[in-house]
């Protein structure tokens, strides 16, 4: 069984292969990221089970990831309780958009996350995101 040290340090893998596949456009580590139950939250909708994960990353491409070129998600202050095989954690998120005219903020939140751990990775079991900031208006 690992230490705690070490899944605190897996948990934060997690998050930062989250967000670097997402930007990447590797959809497929991303939806990796998801246990087959897990349910995603404050994204404007909610997403239940890995099979409407996987559609919101199918779409995601054309629909967001095209229209904002440079798209970074910054995951700080992770904090995670674990507890055997299933964890809590939260942390705080920056959105923002880079480009040859330096560096826009999109909005910034914090994430309340479940995780469990499958087959001896941890993933998200349930990931819940609070907007401090609201996107821009759509023009």
């Amino acid at each position: 069984m690992p230490s705690q040290l070490e899944d605190k340090f897996a948990i934060e893998e997690l998050i930062a292969r989250y967000n670097q596949s997402l930007d990447g456009g590797d959809y497929p580590s991303w939806v990796a990221c998801w246990s087959d139950d897990a349910v995603l939250d404050g994204i404007g909708k909610l997403l239940t089970g890995k099979a409407q994960i996987q559609a919101f990353a199918d779409q995601y491409e054309g629909s967001t990831r095209s229209k904002i070129n440079g798209l970074k998600h910054y995951t700080v202050n992770i904090l995670s309780t674990i507890d055997a095989d299933t964890a809590r954690s939260s942390s705080y998120l920056q959105l923002v958009n880079t480009t040859d005219k330096g560096v826009k903020i999109i909005f910034t939140g914090r994430y309340e996350d479940d995780l469990k751990r499958v087959n001896g990775q941890w993933q998200f079991a349930r990931r819940k995101l609070h907007q401090d900031m609201p996107p821009p208006a759509k023009a």
